[in-house]
């Protein structure tokens, strides 16, 4: 009998195994939301890219001559518009410049309002979190620049280390969003600077006319804008402190693999054909690299 009753018990487990492994297979068959075709995967950034024609870069344009409007015609100019519109046409795009905010364009990045930040980005470890980036094009060196009036007034010819910006209670302006104001922070974080000793512009436009205003005594920032500043404006600018700093790229969403590999094949070219030298040389643009 009870033999009876595990050949029973056994035989249900059986057709249970059986029926559910006929279900596993016959389910896709007899679910109507399973039938018809897959559905069609997101394309990438580099697919939607081509798909319109164009490619949508955002710019900061206070940063010349890198990217700065002509005061004559309030057209977009500089090194990078040029270097830029030189790799877009090899790669058969259009491109349609977006103006913004520096400290706006990751996140705009970030969030593909833009499909590229082409503003003087710095490679930095931390952006690196953020973002991805297209081969460097060029390498900068930060410098803390003053009138030379007040250079003059203080007694400073030079500073070997930004630690020495207190000793003159110096006050130091510098572009918000920047990994020179980063640097300063740093500074007031560690107590070496006061936090009133640090001022942050939305622009360096602004930070500048605060300069030669005499609203703050020195601007920290990078060539070539520095230099570009030296020898464009009429009130005589001194240098106190400069290092070598950052290379400086493109920045592409952390998805936009493709492209950044397009982007860069097309420097590529522009290096190895020396179109970049005439870019350079058109802007006096020295490589740093």
């Amino acid at each position: 009998m009870a033999e009876t009753k595990l050949i029973n018990i056994v035989a249900i487990v059986v057709v249970a195994i059986i029926f559910l492994g006929v279900g596993y297979y016959l389910y896709p068959l007899l679910n109507p939301s399973t039938i018809g075709p897959a559905p069609p995967q997101e394309k990438s950034i580099w697919e939607e890219i081509v798909s319109r024609g164009k490619i949508v870069v955002a710019t900061s344009p206070d940063w010349p001559p890198f990217e700065y409007l002509d005061p004559k015609t309030n057209q977009l100019i500089g090194y990078e518009i040029d270097l830029f519109n030189a790799v877009a046409k090899k790669l058969g795009l259009q491109v349609e410049w977006k103006q913004m905010s520096f400290d706006s364009i990751i996140a705009a990045v970030k969030n593909r309002e833009v499909d590229l930040g082409v503003s003087g980005f710095s490679v930095t470890p931390e952006r690196y979190q953020e973002v991805l980036f297209t081969m460097p094009h060029i390498v900068t060196q930060v410098q803390l620049i003053m009138l030379k009036s007040r250079a003059d007034e203080l007694g400073i010819t030079k500073l070997n280390s930004l630690d020495e910006i207190a000793q003159y209670g110096l006050i130091v302006g510098t572009g918000s969003g920047t990994t020179q104001e980063d640097e300063l922070l740093g500074l007031v974080n560690k107590g070496v600077l006061s936090s009133g000793q640090v001022k942050s512009y939305p622009d360096f436009d602004t930070a500048l006319e605060e300069l030669k205003n005499g609203n703050i005594d020195a601007l920290y920032a990078e060539t070539p804008i520095t230099t570009w500043w030296i020898s464009t404006e009429t009130v005589p600018m001194v240098v106190v402190y400069s290092r070598s700093y950052w290379p400086v790229a493109f920045v592409a969403h952390k998805d936009a693999n493709e492209l950044v590999i397009k982007i860069n094949s097309a420097l590529a070219e522009l290096f190895a054909s020396g179109e970049i030298d005439q870019i350079r040389a058109k802007w006096n643009v020295s490589s740093g690299l």
